[in-house]
């Protein structure tokens, strides 16, 4: 069923999100396939969501009697209603718009859109008539008021204290520490409580989760539209002082950024392209961090520090970028900023790179921003940043050490830690151990320190400069002539083909020559370049895995050993600046960023996934929107308008 769909519609879904963590998601068929799909799922504090509506039942019925249901749901081995073949149009930039056709004549009659308020857990979705004739709409609510992570059943709902009110245009509905109301334009609501039964999940079943659903329907909406008349209806977590100001707040929130016309070729103009890439990219942002990835995913430091370049180039950059900073500084222990930066039962440090990147970041922002820093804004970041080395050289507690020898950093075996962004465990077992020398943490060693030396005014336990030249000339060591290693393990250069070479040699200090860098090129190519991204794993390694498909267990051992992933674009594409003219690295640039260029174009895209199979690549796997993945692609085209200026 769900092949089909994918290839009538869309395999990628559309993502609506607040700067709560809060987030609306779903298909292009609108029919939910994942547990996460839903119209309100509202944002709490330290990242825990709560799954209040599902989806709505929606029928029309016309003055000569014919009526459509609209919805669409899976139950095991069918789906009912089939409200999925109208959908004859659909846009998800800038916000997920749906077109419904009758299936006799094929006329259009109604537009439906979703939007979210950008600051609070509530939801606007909009049914207009797009038709010359009046019709009627009768609407049910499907509610959930679970943990997102969970499905719920008819029993929570019978055990737990559940209130229901209904008033003239709204409705309120409390079930223990959960409330939701829902608000109308017009039209009237009846109680009328009942319950869909064993609502199916496909994708949850594939992945090894529990599958089945009930969900509880307390009311009915009945609405008549002219043509050309649109109906309101919201969902908020809160109480709503005056509805149509709501609407209309929502709506501006919306409001400067381009729409498709419904047409059958409707696209963007590349400007206007590039808005509603930004507008995918702020998605993400919260108060002072970034959601890594959506839905399941909360905040996390490696990925907050890899992708935040792309929030320079925002309006508020200068200013959100340093609330980021100072966040993750509060949240600094023994040197180290955390890797999952959520609720305290779920922080921890168990992690080389993020750190890093946080530093290599403070010194990026300063040079991006220059002036516009003030001294003692500067000075606050510099002096975070001296803490971290002064740790990093010193302090014996760390899960790793630096080897005085070469100046490189060291993950001892005895850890038994995946301290690397290849960080998946299997039974407090890391599934690919980077113990020794990784090159991307060397690397990112030695540009801090480089850095640091012409940022810092300091003394250190060691001589920097003494530091930097060791690692400079260790980092020869991952080089043989026609293989990058992954590692230096026991003294030995492992060479594993996994793209952390390319990490390494995309960074602003260089340690590689012409010749090194263009055999990184040509590997790449060679062995790890998709049309999505870059390997974790050369396809000729024994432990290559071709697809990200099944269990848990089944994904995470194919989730470093040769999954597709869509980050590393921007790490390659800063790779190629070293090694290409121009004109040359405007056509390799434009060719990267392609397929995801054209699917926003046509509107059908309003994010970009994690991962993407090994091996015939095609549909997204992982987590359907990913943070860092967006900002790969934003960041490719920031540098496309760069060089494009300069050749002309």
């Amino acid at each position: 069923m769900l092949t089909q769909l994918f290839n009538q519609f869309t395999p990628y879904e559309w993502i609506l999100a607040n700067r709560k963590g809060g987030y609306a998601l779903g298909s292009a068929f609108l029919g939910n396939y994942r547990k996460y799909h839903g119209l309100l799922i509202a944002g709490k504090e330290n990242g825990k969501r709560v799954h209040l509506v599902s989806n709505i039942e929606e029928k029309v019925i016309f003055p000569s009697g014919l009526e459509y249901f609209l919805d669409s749901n899976f139950y095991k081995d069918t789906i009912y209603p089939e409200g999925y073949k109208l959908i004859k149009q659909f846009f998800y930039q800038p916000y997920p718009k749906f077109y419904y056709a009758c299936l006799e004549k094929g006329d259009f009659f109604l537009k439906k859109s979703i939007r979210m308020d950008e600051s609070k857990n509530i939801l606007l979705v909009s049914y207009k008539n797009i038709s010359s004739y009046p019709f009627k709409l009768f609407l049910r609510p499907k509610l959930s008021f679970r943990d997102h992570h969970q499905v719920g059943y008819a029993s929570s709902w019978e055990k737990s204290f559940t209130n229901i009110e209904i008033y003239e245009d709204s409705a309120l509905v409390i079930k223990e520490e959960e409330s939701l109301f829902t608000y109308i334009s017009k039209g009237s609501i009846f109680e009328e409580p009942l319950f869909y039964y064993q609502v199916y999940y496909p994708l949850e079943a594939i992945r090894g989760y529990p599958a089945y659903e009930d969900l509880f329907s307390p009311f009915l909406i009945e609405v008549e539209l002219s043509g050309g008349e649109t109906f309101h209806l919201i969902f908020s977590e809160v109480i709503l002082k005056d509805f149509k100001a709501k609407v209309k707040e929502i709506e501006n929130r919306y409001k400067g950024y381009p729409e498709l016309k419904l047409k059958k070729k409707a696209k963007f103009s590349y400007e206007d392209y590039l808005k509603v890439l930004e507008l995918g990219l702020r998605n993400f942002l919260l108060e002072k961090d970034v959601i890594a990835g959506f839905p399941w995913f909360y905040t996390w430091g490696r990925d907050t520090f890899i992708g935040l370049p792309a929030l320079f180039y925002l309006e508020e950059g200068l200013d959100f970028c340093l609330k980021i900073f100072k966040h993750y500084q509060a949240l600094l222990k023994d040197g180290l900023i955390p890797n999952v930066a959520g609720p305290k039962e779920e922080i921890n440090y168990n992690s080389v790179d993020a750190t890093l990147w946080y530093a290599l970041r403070v010194f990026q922002y300063l040079e991006f921003f220059k002036e516009k820093v003030s001294s003692s804004q500067r000075k606050e970041l510099l002096d975070t940043v001296e803490l971290i080395i002064r740790e990093i050289l010193t302090n014996p507690l760390l899960p790793f050490r630096v080897d005085l020898e070469d100046g490189l950093i060291e993950i001892p075996e005895t850890t038994g830690l995946a301290l690397t962004w290849m960080d998946v465990m299997i039974d407090g077992i890391p599934i690919t151990p980077r113990y020794g020398k990784p090159i991307e943490i060397s690397a990112l060693w030695f540009n801090v320190l480089s850095l640091a030396q012409r940022y810092l005014d300091k003394k250190f336990p060691v001589n920097l400069k003494s530091l930097v030249e060791k690692q400079s000339l260790a980092l020869k060591g991952y080089f043989n002539g026609e293989l990058w290693a992954d590692r230096i393990y026991q003294g030995n250069p492992i060479f594993e083909i996994r793209p952390n070479f390319v990490i390494a040699l995309s960074l602003p200090v260089n340690f590689a020559d012409t010749f090194a860098l263009e055999k990184a090129w040509e590997i790449t190519q060679r062995e790890l370049l998709t049309p999505y991204g870059l390997r974790s794993l050369s396809p000729r390694h024994p432990n290559f895995r071709r697809k990200y498909f099944g269990t848990q267990y089944m994904r995470d051992l194919a989730y470093h050993n040769g999954t597709v992933w869509v980050w590393l674009l921007y790490p390659y594409a800063e790779l190629l600046k070293k090694v290409l003219p121009k004109e040359r690295l405007i056509k390799e640039l434009t060719s990267l960023i392609k397929i995801f260029r054209e699917l926003w174009v046509s509107g059908r895209l309003s994010s970009i996934p994690e991962l993407y199979d090994g091996e015939n690549p095609y549909y997204p796997k992982g987590a359907p929107a990913q943070f860092w993945s967006v900002a790969a692609v934003f960041l490719i085209e920031k540098e496309l308008e760069k060089l494009k200026r300069e050749v002309t």
